[in-house]
């Protein structure tokens, strides 16, 4: 393909609602990227996702893939953070071919996977979790991001160390890292960008 023959759309960022996420991302979310958001069990990941969705469901279709947590967890979450709406669904579900298609039906414009360690594709015999896993669900979401102009979250999980739990490739394959981090029972967090192919990494919010 010659490069003449490939437009560049200039309008692909939107907001997340949230000034210092956006800055950390670059300016905004990118319409067709998939982004990392990593760090410990409890920190806020989910929550901090939520507000993002609560947002964008408000002109677009929002899908919430948990396999981690109920849907009656993630309502209850949803009604503390006035999230509710008929445009944010939640799919409880961790077979990666179910997800597709759910995508491919609902035609969203966001998808938030938690976490990416917890899904699974039948085409592998390991277990969810494991390095074949998990670079095969998110080669996956790279694939449906890129080709229907999605913008994926993938929730990654750190491990006691501060690695993401899982295989060190998962960063390569992403367009955004992020980690999370800071103490869980005090009232501020901090986000930062380790990779951002879209903007700087030196921001933190």
């Amino acid at each position: 393909v010659s490069l003449n023959d490939v437009k560049v759309n200039t309008e692909i960022r939107y907001t997340s609602s949230i000034k210092e996420l956006d800055r950390v991302l670059g300016g905004g979310l990118v319409s067709g990227s998939v982004v990392l958001l990593s760090g410990e069990p409890g920190i806020g990941k989910s929550t901090l996702l939520l507000q993002v969705a609560k947002f964008a469901s408000r002109n677009s279709k929002v899908l919430y893939v948990s396999g981690e947590e109920s849907d009656k967890q993630i309502r209850l979450r949803a009604e503390r953070l006035d999230a509710v709406s008929d445009t944010l669904y939640v799919l409880n579900e961790t077979d990666l071919d179910s997800i597709l298609s759910a995508i491919d039906v609902l035609k969203p414009q966001m998808v938030i996977a938690d976490s990416i360690q917890t899904l699974y594709s039948q085409n592998l015999t390991s277990a969810p979790g494991s390095v074949g896993q998990v670079r095969e669900c998110t080669l996956k979401f790279m694939e449906v991001a890129k080709s229907n102009g999605i913008t994926i979250f993938i929730v990654g999980h750190v491990t006691k160390e501060g690695a993401i739990a899982g295989p060190r490739v998962l960063e390569h394959m992403v367009d955004c890292v992020l980690y999370f981090e800071g103490e869980r029972h005090q009232s501020y967090r901090i986000v930062r960008a380790v990779k951002n192919r879209f903007g700087s990494t030196n921001e933190i919010g």
